[in-house]
């Protein structure tokens, strides 16, 4: 099925069906039905490091559940809309909580490091989740690199025993120290194992602060959630990691990747002080053992895999470290990895102002013992009180933090037990008066109006200022909203709806906005874009 559009059409015909032909379904009616075909979605916002919008990238879907994932236009053509992009479900098929669509999408561009994400779709919004993108030559916050080089015999052996060291004292991040120990003799292999000879070893040893978020960023898929996650027993499941430590080890000889080596080499990682085990709920100890698994960013369809057990040294005093071998390179976490019960956890809020009609954009993060496990954007309002989150680790610890989109902390609270819903109450976080935004369309040619026109995001900012921020999904042309003041303060808008984008500067809002978007007497078409406006407006409506 490669449809472009369901035609809304047939759709009107049947709702109307006894009612009145369908020669000319606009002639004398106003259309009550959603023009929304695809019901079910999710939305990614790509950003770089700066939060700014990132151009020329490429997105596609690499592997999961894909056979029914379209973007909104019913395409399997995916890019960014402003700073989004949204893959939709085949209206044919209904995911559920209990069984949600799950795949991974790989985004790339000239300058950034590719990167692959997980997305999850159920029949309740799961927000948007925001992916930043990292150049290679960019450092985020939190996370430390060295870079050595080390000459090799001839024959690609190693004439002496080496230790490469990443040594990051204390500053704005805690203390990070790796050590990557290389016996004499050893030998540097590619994929297949074939020594790789002439030239020197490139060794890049990279470790990040997993209590610091812009770190935490950089981990694979930008989110300490995973699925697919394979245990000791060979058992695949989903959920979040604890980290207590975690590296990035890449070599190169004379350019060539190595994988692989002749024999093991050691890793020793320092862990965090305040680690606290999620196995046990108490604090790092000398003792204490931890899973190491690893990932191979290497591979597009790379699942994080266990490697082994390794037992905590040190004390309070000295610090606390674990080392264990390997025989291969890649990411290496080590921690604890604690399975989701259900596959979407439900948070369901309530608050005097949604039963007012209100949206509200929300920040929602899922924390455990300090760490940022996941994090996402939603739309809270009356027809949108449970929200979605995916992968979330069911034990101790877990709590569900809800922020205003500026970043503000509104409610910090526990984690319901596995099958129930996390409830939330929200007070009224900004005591502006309302500012209702209604759209209405009108079809050129036509009187009447159709009072139900697409459901959209809705994206803003003070004019005069860079970065968007997020207002609310419109639904059906309509949202109310306390974040925009009706004192003459001039906004910039940006509607994302499809694959088009829409943006109006420097306006005012008034307590109540109504507009028609057409080319009758008072209605809008847009000062500076109209006939491109008209257009667009003229194919929508043929297609009606």
């Amino acid at each position: 099925m490669n449809f472009k559009k369901l035609p809304l059409y047939a759709m009107t015909c049947f709702l109307l069906w006894g009612a009145a032909s369908c020669e000319s379904p606009l002639k004398d009616f106003n259309l009550v039905i959603s023009s929304d075909v695809i019901k079910h979605s999710a939305t990614l916002q790509v950003r770089d490091a700066e939060n700014q919008p990132v151009n020329n990238v490429t997105i596609k879907l690499l592997s999961g559940d894909t056979e029914d994932i379209y973007n909104l236009s019913g395409y399997k053509d995916f890019k960014l809309v402003g700073d989004l992009v949204t893959f939709g479900v085949d209206p044919k098929r209904t995911p559920t909580v209990e069984n949600p669509i799950n795949f991974r999408v790989e985004i790339s561009g000239a300058g950034f490091l590719t990167k692959v994400v997980p997305v999850t779709i159920a029949d309740i919004s799961t927000g948007i989740i925001p992916v930043q993108l990292v150049k290679p030559t960019e450092i985020p916050d939190g996370v430390e690199v060295v870079e050595e080089v080390v000459d090799l015999g001839s024959n690609g052996t190693l004439p002496v025993a080496t230790t490469i060291t990443l040594d990051a004292p204390a500053g704005q991040s805690e203390s990070i120290k790796v050590d990557i120990a290389l016996p004499a003799g050893l030998q540097f292999q590619d994929e297949n194992g074939a020594v790789i000879t002439g030239g020197a070893l490139t060794a890049n040893v990279s470790s990040m602060d997993v209590n610091d978020p812009a770190a935490v960023a950089s981990f694979p898929g930008g989110t300490l959630t995973a699925e697919g996650v394979v245990g000791p027993n060979g058992e695949t499941q989903a959920g979040a990691f604890n980290p207590a430590a975690t590296t990035v080890i890449k070599m190169s000889v004379g350019g060539k990747s190595v994988r692989r080596f002749s024999s093991p080499i050691q890793v020793a990682m320092t862990v965090s002080p305040n680690f606290v085990d999620a196995s046990t709920g108490q604090p790092v100890t000398a003792g204490t053992e931890l899973s190491i698994y690893s990932y191979d960013e290497t591979d597009p369809n790379a699942v994080w895999q266990y490697e082994k057990n390794a037992v905590v040294t040190g004390s309070a005093q000295t610090g606390y470290s674990l080392s264990f071998a390997v025989d291969h390179l890649t990411t290496f976490v080590a921690g604890n990895f604690v399975a989701s019960c259900e596959p979407v956890s439900r948070v369901t809020f309530s608050a005097d102002w949604m039963e007012e009609g209100f949206t509200l954009p929300v920040i929602i993060s899922v924390v455990q013992y300090g760490k940022i496990l996941t994090a996402g954007v939603y739309s809270i309002n009356k027809d949108t009180k449970t929200i979605g989150l995916t992968h979330v680790p069911q034990g101790g610890g877990v709590e569900i933090a809800v922020y205003t989109n500026v970043g503000i902390l509104i409610d910090q609270v526990p984690l319901a037990a596995c099958g129930s819903a996390t409830m939330i109450n929200i007070p009224d976080p900004n005591p502006e008066p309302a500012v209702t935004l209604q759209l209405y369309v009108r079809c050129p040619g036509q009187t009447n109006v159709i009072t139900v026109v697409p459901t959209f995001q809705l994206q803003y900012r003070i004019s005069g200022t860079s970065t968007w921020e997020y207002l609310g999904v419109v639904t059906d042309g309509y949202i109310r909203t306390s974040l925009l003041k009706s004192d003459g303060t001039l906004y910039d808008f940006r509607a994302v709806w499809n694959e088009r984008v829409k943006v109006v500067g420097n306006h005012t809002v008034q307590e109540d906005n109504r507009g028609t978007v057409g080319v009758g007497s008072g209605d809008i078409i847009g000062e500076h874009a109209g006939d491109t406006n008209l257009a667009i407006l003229t194919e929508e409506c043929n297609e009606l």
